[in-house]
């Protein structure tokens, strides 16, 4: 049997699925190029509108990051689709039954008989000879009705339409905004495209600054950053960029980094195009946008708050003067070890000529540290890398103009400056007085920088950041100027009348701050203008601070001894003590104390004038005596009301009354209290007057020694008969008195009988009475013998002037006698 031969497609079937497969291609080409189109203007007018409408809103480019981000997603979905809807779409093989199936579904009146040839040649299946005529029939059929197929029947032309419809309507609105709107088309392909910052062409740009203080000075932002002081006022200002249209107002936002707050306020118009507004108080960092027009900075200018340059300690580091000794001493070199003060507030006191280094310390590195008075300006700028830096010494005129400078270079400048820039070492001398101009414009640095006392300093900081201290660093180096020595000096025992061979007794003290260099007597004899010295006995060593002026431990003072001079009675001395002090600078300081002055008198007028203080004193102790006598004679006088009031007061418990007991009683209480109070008051008056009256004995002794002219006679008399037994008035009988007085002060009080405390006081004062008494006598005593001597001294001088009256009537008895013998 023979095999079946396969049936043959006809040339023209084939030729028909060939077309069919390339207008699919085509229409599927066309189709996606179409909707490609169409996503790409959609993103184009998307990214577009979206750019505009954030930027009317906010006057914000788009963030890069958000544009980039859109453009990636744009050209990843531009590629999905494009593999999607052509490359995915195109590779697609479309088989012939396929192609058939849709060639019937389109054209009925194929009847199924296309698909069944092309299956039938497709499975080749073997069949009769029938079956395949009838096959072979219905093929050529189909091959001859294919001619007349209107294939482009097959597709449905809406969809490629409305793709075309869409991508040419989106392609043309974006030549047309190409063409008439170029710098909108700029702006989209810089923002989109270039992915730049700043892509929006504003009409308005304002550029943001800082107004620095002190002195207002206006700061720019370096990167969009300023560095501002913690807790210091911020002021910003806003310029209107050069070319640039000027907003009518301008408005500020701010946010503080942490989150904690912010605000938004319109700014103050200070001109044409400028405007400010301060932020109090500024404690946090903050970002700031400022608006106005079209106009809002992109990205926020951020304040950044830094420590303001404060010095932490200043401390002088001094040497003082060498004679002062107020610095220890190194034992191997013998240099003097300086001293280290910390300045404690705005003021601090050295004494003048103090040679101190001012020692700043400050709490972050500073770039420039200026130093200025009313005489002096030093600024001082450690050197940095490639920056130009001027350090100066200048002095200034009483106008405040600089008339003279240095220039500071080489090592002083770095031993003024720290390598860290945190401490400054200046090199002082304290002054008192101006140098002379002269000297202040040699031209040279001087090794250590005059700097006049008391005169206000203030201190400048400027440090890395750019900031100043808002408020100059006060200072106040007070000068302590060594003071001439103080003395402090009184007479012992001596008057202003002294005899020819006194020794005059002067007692006290001689103070200086740094040391006593020599003191000795000074004196002046009658009209004598320039002073005699004389040394002490006992001089200061080693520079004492405190001289007594002594002649050993028993006599705590010094003598000056008139003998010596040989003066003449009715001649004058003056007497003082000199001293000076070690000031080898601006010294040495002398003075003179208390000048006293002395007349030199007989013995028998010296005496005459002891004789006149010790009436006066005896007067007063007379006074004294009859004060104590009296107030024995009222506590007498209340013993006999006491005792009557006992006598009622037994009446009284006897059942007897009288209405005027209760008064008498009452008048008695009364008077015997006051009589108390009085007596105790009177008793320490007294007490107090009769230590004077026995200072005053020992002065009239120390006086009578100090001459010369006290006997054993006297002395014995005074220290016996008057200096011991008023001693023991003033020191054991007043005390005594005066403390039975207070207990019958007390026992009055506290309504206790007074009259055993009155009875033992009276008897105390008859005690002291009847010693007093005999001191009285004695004083007479003592005034008779001095009455005698007075006497002998009026008699003396009775004498004199007698022996001149009979001089002088001799003398004119003998001219008498001459002119009566005509030889006038």
């Amino acid at each position: 049997m023979n095999e079946p031969s396969k049936i043959t497609l006809p040339q023209e079937i084939t030729d028909l699925l060939n077309r069919l497969r390339g207008k699919i291609r085509r229409y599927i080409l066309l189709e996606g190029v179409a909707r490609l189109l169409a996503v790409i203007g959609l993103i184009f007018w998307a990214s577009f509108l979206v750019d505009w409408g954030y930027f009317q809103l906010s006057h914000f480019e788009l963030p890069v990051w958000f544009r980039a981000s859109l453009v990636l997603i744009s050209v990843s979905a531009i590629l999905v689709l494009a593999v999607s809807l052509l490359l995915f779409r195109l590779m697609k093989k479309m088989r012939r039954k396929a192609l058939a199936l849709v060639l019937e579904r389109r054209f009925p009146e194929l009847n199924d008989r296309l698909a069944t040839a092309i299956e039938l040649h497709e499975t080749q299946e073997p069949q009769n000879a029938l079956t395949r005529a009838m096959l072979e029939r219905t093929v050529h059929e189909v091959a001859e009705g294919s001619r007349q197929l209107p294939l482009e029947d097959v597709f449905d032309k809406r969809p490629l339409r409305r793709a075309f419809l869409c991508a040419l309507a989106l392609c043309i609105s974006i030549l047309t905004l190409a063409v008439f709107n170029q710098p909108a088309m700029a702006r989209w392909a810089k923002g989109y495209l270039e992915l730049k910052t700043d892509y929006w062409n504003r009409e308005t740009g304002l550029v943001v600054k800082v107004i620095a203080q002190p002195g207002d000075r206006v700061k720019e932002f370096q990167d969009q950053i300023y560095k501002h002081g913690l807790g210091n006022d911020l002021t910003l200002l806003v310029e209107t960029a050069d070319g640039k249209q000027a907003p009518e107002r301008v408005q500020l936002t701010y946010r503080m980094q942490s989150g904690r707050g912010g605000g938004r306020t319109v700014m103050s118009r200070m001109g044409e195009g400028r405007f400010k507004h301060t932020i109090t108080d500024l404690l946090e960092d903050i970002q700031v946008w400022v608006s106005g027009n079209d106009y809002t900075n992109p990205e926020p200018y951020t304040i950044e708050i830094v420590e303001n340059p404060v010095l932490d300690q200043i401390q002088l580091s001094c040497v003082y003067p060498p004679y002062m000794g107020l610095n220890q001493v190194e034992p191997a070199s013998g240099k003097p070890v300086p001293d280290l003060l910390a300045v404690q507030g705005t003021q601090i006191s050295i004494p003048v000529n103090t040679q101190f280094d001012l020692i700043s310390s400050a709490n972050k590195p500073i770039t420039r540290y200026l130093f200025e008075t009313d005489r002096l300006k030093l600024q001082l700028e450690p050197p940095r890398e490639n920056s130009q830096t001027e350090s100066y010494l200048a002095w200034k005129n009483p106008q405040g103009e600089i008339v003279s400078q240095v220039e500071i270079t080489g090592p002083q400048l770095s031993q003024m400056c720290g390598s860290n820039q945190l401490q400054f070492q200046i090199p002082f001398t304290l002054i008192s007085e101006s140098k002379p101009q002269s000297e202040a414009q040699s031209g040279s640095l001087p090794a250590r920088i005059p700097l006049m006392a008391d005169e206000p300093i203030r201190i400048y900081l400027e440090d890395a950041d750019g900031l100043l201290v808002t408020e100059p660093i006060r200072l106040s180096i007070n000068g302590i100027v060594d003071q001439p020595p103080k003395i402090d000096t009184q007479l012992k025992g001596i008057g202003k009348s002294i005899t020819r061979k006194a020794m005059i007794p002067v007692q006290g003290t001689i103070t200086d701050d740094y040391g006593i260099q020599a003191a000795r007597f000074d004196f002046l004899v009658d009209e004598d203008k320039n002073f005699r010295p004389r040394p002490f006995r006992k001089k200061p060593s080693e520079r004492p601070r405190e001289f007594t002026l002594q002649r050993n431990d028993q006599e705590e003072w010094e003598r000056f001894e008139v003998l010596p001079l040989d003066l003449k009675v009715g001649q004058k001395i003056s007497l003082t003590v000199h001293a000076e002090d070690a000031d080898n600078l601006s010294g040495p300081h002398q003075v003179h104390g208390e000048t006293y002055h002395f007349e030199i008198v007989t013995d028998e007028e010296l005496l005459s004038q002891l004789y006149s203080k010790e009436l006066n004193l005896r007067k007063r102790f007379e006074q004294i005596f009859k004060e104590v006598t009296q107030t024995r004679d009222e506590l007498s006088e209340r013993i006999e009301q006491l005792k009557q009031a006992e006598s009622i007061k037994a009446k009284q418990k006897q059942g007897q009354s009288d209405p005027k007991w209760n008064d008498t009683l009452l008048e008695i209480q009364t008077a015997v209290a006051v009589s108390a109070d009085r007596s105790l008051y009177g008793s320490r008056k007294n007490a107090t007057e009769t230590a004077s009256i026995v200072e005053s004995f020992h002065d009239i002794r120390e006086e009578l020694v100090n001459n010369g002219v006290a006997t054993a006679q006297i002395l014995g008399r005074i220290d016996d008969k008057i200096l011991k037994p008023l001693t023991m008035i003033h020191e054991q009988d007043f005390p005594e008195v005066d403390q039975h007085l207070g207990l019958l002060r007390l026992a009055i009080e506290k309504q206790n009988d007074p009259l055993p405390e009155m009875q033992t006081s009276i008897e105390l004062l008859n005690a002291m009475l009847n010693r007093m008494q005999s001191v009285l006598d004695e004083m007479q005593d003592l005034l008779e013998f001095h009455e005698a001597i007075e006497m002998l001294k009026n008699l003396i001088e009775r004498e004199k002037e007698l022996t001149e009256e009979t001089k002088k009537y001799r003398k004119n008895k003998l001219l008498d006698r001459l002119k009566g013998l005509g030889l006038e």
